[in-house]
């Protein structure tokens, strides 16, 4: 009996860091997977991510958009996981040049950091950090095609 519950309590510490970093939002649902290619996983928040960004540069966010992005997504993922496999490599110089147009266009757009800090309910730099890994993956991509 002491082994079991020593089993459980161990199993309970170790889900508890992962819940801990769990994304939640503001009706309560944690973040979760919503796909997996290969080992890349699609998360309901990048999803709603690039949803937003759409919704910053005007263009229309209904049902099939959803579907229409996730479908994007998984295409990504399977071009990336595969770009992967051939060991590609990516030129930072590249990713950073559009890293930035990215970032202009949504600040001319949204009208300053502040706006688009509140926007996306996260500091620029986060934001940064994953546009970034984003432009990383699409420029994988792009050598593949």
């Amino acid at each position: 009996m002491r082994r079991i519950l020593s089993g459980v309590i161990v199993a309970v510490l170790m889900v508890i860091p992962v819940t801990l970093r769990a994304q939640r939002y503001e009706n309560g649902l944690a973040d979760k997977t919503i796909a997996l290619i290969g080992n890349e996983a699609i998360f309901l928040s990048q999803l709603e991510a690039e949803i937003q960004v759409m919704a910053a540069q005007g263009q229309g966010t209904d049902r099939n958009t959803r579907c229409q992005m996730l479908e994007n997504m998984m295409v990504h993922k399977l071009f990336l996981n595969q770009a992967r496999l051939d060991s590609l490599t990516v030129g930072e110089d590249n990713v950073e040049l559009d890293l930035q147009q990215r970032l202009s266009n949504v600040l001319t757009q949204l009208g300053g950091e502040k706006a688009v800090e509140e926007y996306f309910k996260k500091p620029i730099h986060k934001l940064k950090d994953e546009w970034r890994e984003m432009l990383r993956e699409q420029s994988l991509i792009q050598q593949m095609q």
